[in-house]
């Protein structure tokens, strides 16, 4: 029966009526102009400690605002992917922005093969963009590279080089057509002709009611 007791009061305390709950509701502070020095003085000190450890004030960086860092923007959006010279799609691609403008991601899903990500952003120290890539594959693959001419050129910095591919040193470069068309295209490096050879090529095209991809 004791323990019936308690539970019973347990409940009761827990079916307080809404008045009393009200009640024990911490009281709300004193208007600055009413406090003393010593309490004004008191909370001065309590607020700096919890300012100092970030609770209190925005520490969100000022973000990536150089004309260099959105040297890639034409890249982002929405997009249906085409080889080249023709219209079937072989992919769709959303490009975003993020992180403050510092980060620029890729999600790539082809109606065939791996998908995969990037990860790109222009690296000031080094004064270039860089890529990292990976795929559903687990494929890694590093780029980097500057802008030339209206034309991204970024080098595939694997090092060594996969094993079996034909060319040693290969690039991938970005340029924009039109507001709404942008050609990806790869190449690499021949030795014989000392020049370099696409070996793929692709088309991006806006899709239809879509933006930029900027916040």
């Amino acid at each position: 029966m004791r323990q019936a007791g308690i539970v019973i009061s347990a409940l009761a305390a827990l079916s307080l009526p809404s008045s009393e709950v009200v009640a024990q509701t911490p009281p709300a502070p004193p208007e600055p102009a009413k406090m003393s020095r010593a309490d004004l003085e008191s909370e001065v000190t309590r607020l700096r400690v919890i300012e100092a450890n970030g609770a209190v004030v925005q520490q969100r960086p000022t973000g990536c605002t150089a004309p260099e860092n959105r040297q890639f923007d034409f890249w982002l959006g929405e997009w249906d992917v085409s080889n080249s010279g023709t219209t079937a799609l072989v992919a769709e691609s959303s490009i975003t922005l993020a992180d403050q403008g510092c980060v620029i991601l890729e999600y790539w899903r082809p109606f065939q093969g791996a998908s995969g990500h990037s990860i790109n952003g222009y690296d000031a120290v080094a004064k270039e963009w860089k890529q990292t890539w990976i795929d559903a594959t687990g494929r890694i693959t590093p780029y980097a590279g500057t802008m030339q001419g209206g034309t991204l050129f970024m080098d595939d910095r694997s090092n060594p080089s996969p094993p079996g591919v034909k060319f040693k040193k290969r690039r991938m470069n970005f340029r924009p057509i039109d507001a709404s068309t942008v050609r990806q295209w790869g190449e690499g490096w021949d030795e014989t002709k000392q020049a370099w050879v696409v070996t793929w090529d692709l088309t991006y095209r806006r899709r239809a009611g879509t933006g930029t991809g900027r916040p």
